[in-house]
C-alpha cells in the first residue's frame, strides 16, 4: 500500500519545484490555491487506488441481482448485482426483474439462475 503515496508524493513534489523556480513560492494567493487543489488531487488517487486493489472481478459468486430483461436460457442479458450492470448468461429462463443468483464468471460474463430463495436486491 505504500507505493499508492508515491505519486501524489512526487506531484506535490514538482508543484513545489516549480512554484520555487517561478518565484511564486512567496505569494500566498497562488501557493494556497495549489496546494489545495493539489492535496485533494493526491487525496482522490490515494482513495481511488485503495478502493481498487481491494476489489476482486471473482468475487460475485453467490451475489444475488436482478434481471434487468428477459433473458432465455443459454443466451446473453444484462442483470443488476451491486449496482452494476452485467451481461450475463442464464442457465434457465429468467424473467425481467426476477431476482437472481450469480453461479459463476467467465470471460467477464456472469452465469446467472433464478433465485430460489426470492431474496430482495
Amino acid at each position: 500500500m505504500a507505493h499508492a503515496y508515491v505519486i501524489p508524493v512526487i506531484i506535490i513534489l514538482v508543484l513545489i519545484i516549480a512554484l520555487i523556480l517561478t518565484g511564486y513560492i512567496y505569494d500566498p494567493i497562488v501557493v494556497v490555491p495549489s496546494l489545495a487543489i493539489i492535496g485533494f488531487l493526491s487525496y482522490r488517487i490515494v482513495y481511488v487506488i485503495a478502493k481498487t486493489r481491494k476489489r476482486n472481478l471473482y468475487t460475485y459468486k453467490g451475489k444475488i441481482g436482478k434481471a434487468m430483461e428477459d433473458i432465455p436460457k443459454g443466451k446473453l442479458g444484462y442483470v443488476l448485482v451491486e449496482g452494476e450492470y452485467w451481461e450475463a448468461v442464464a442457465l434457465e429462463d429468467i424473467k425481467k426483474d426476477e431476482t437472481v443468483v450469480v453461479e459463476d464468471m467467465r470471460d467477464l460474463k456472469l452465469l446467472v439462475k433464478k433465485n430460489i430463495n426470492e431474496t430482495v436486491v
